[in-house]
């Protein structure tokens, strides 16, 4: 692939491959420009020749009677000139810079912006879509095509431990299905725990006696684990009744995890880098504690963000550090 600074040889121009094979009197624009005064080609000048250089490009060659003196720049017009190449160094949003491996600042390119800019409207982007994500879920819930669900269950160890499964519950509008379980493999089972099959009747019954009339399919949205949490629940069913028909909610439901949404939108700097990434460990109270504990409390979680609960944004999240790289024009919104 050719150089940026690639140039092709000119057809029907005389090409030389050697300095030393250039008539006296033609010169290059370069050389022209090194004059004393500096000179040019004339408005009418045509190529006399041309020559080789970088090995692979033709510089055109101009014969000196062909060119007229360069206007004299004056100091007003180089101070602007230096001005100009000193901003194509500075960001024009924050101020701020970009240094070469040797510390010194280079050029920004078109927009003048710096990477940190940058790389802070791309975190405010994803949480911008982050947001808007968890709105079309909350959208959802006030239809009544949503629910959160929470489960208690041991702790994954092995295969088996996918089947224990000790509460299910599920809260929406309207809706508060808590359902204990009598797992196989638990030992003796808490009082009014029911046997898998019977407590996944008593979920879908409980969804369909609803205040409003729940679709076959729903938006089932977790705190976390969204994937595994409904693997456990299929596994749980399938090893404690062979061939039992998985119910709707469970197969045609699409599921979600608040904690995606969450943590874009809580965004934090990662320290020692120059971009962020979200922090995983963030998670706001109530995330610990029973499965009706985090139920609500992702219930509650997913309000704050359509509202934007000033709260739940980190202090430290990007835009928050850095507000001057979302003075962009094209950024979408202001911060919340």
């Amino acid at each position: 692939m050719p150089s940026r600074d690639y140039r092709a040889p000119l057809d029907g121009v005389t090409r030389y491959t050697r300095w030393d094979q250039v008539p006296d009197g033609w010169y290059t624009r370069t050389q022209l420009g090194q004059m004393d005064p500096p000179r040019k080609p004339g408005p009418d000048a045509v190529p006399r020749g041309q020559v080789l250089y970088h090995g692979n490009s033709y510089a055109p060659l101009y014969a000196l009677a062909d060119t007229v003196t360069k206007r004299p720049v004056s100091d007003a017009q180089r101070a602007a000139l230096d001005r100009a190449r000193e901003l194509q160094r500075v960001c024009r949003l924050c101020g701020g810079c970009d240094l070469d491996e040797y510390g010194d600042p280079v050029p920004l390119g078109k927009g003048r912006v710096c990477t940190r800019c940058r790389v802070v409207q791309g975190a405010y982007r994803e949480h911008l879509e982050a947001r808007d994500a968890a709105r079309r879920r909350h959208e959802r819930m006030a239809a009544r095509t949503a629910v959160v669900l929470a489960i208690d269950a041991a702790p994954v160890r092995d295969v088996a431990d996918l089947t224990r499964i000790h509460r299910v519950v599920m809260v929406g509008r309207g809706l508060h299905v808590d359902v204990p379980v009598a797992a196989p493999g638990d030992g003796a089972p808490a009082a009014g725990a029911l046997a898998p099959v019977e407590a996944f009747a008593e979920i879908t019954r409980r969804l369909q006696d609803s205040p409003a009339m729940w679709p076959d399919s729903l938006a089932i949205i977790c705190w976390a684990d969204a994937d595994r949490v409904r693997r456990r629940l299929t596994n749980l069913l399938r090893d404690a009744a062979p061939g039992t028909a998985l119910p709707d909610w469970l197969t045609d439901s699409s599921w979600h995890e608040l904690r995606t949404y969450y943590v874009h939108w809580f965004a934090e700097p990662d320290p020692g880098i120059v971009g962020y990434r979200p922090n995983w460990r963030a998670s706001p109270t109530g995330m610990h504690g029973a499965a009706d504990q985090r139920a609500r409390a992702t219930e509650a979680t997913l309000e704050a963000i359509v509202t934007d609960h000033p709260g739940a944004v980190s202090p430290r999240a990007p835009w928050a550090t850095h507000p001057a790289a979302l003075a962009d024009t094209d950024t979408q919104e202001a911060p919340s």
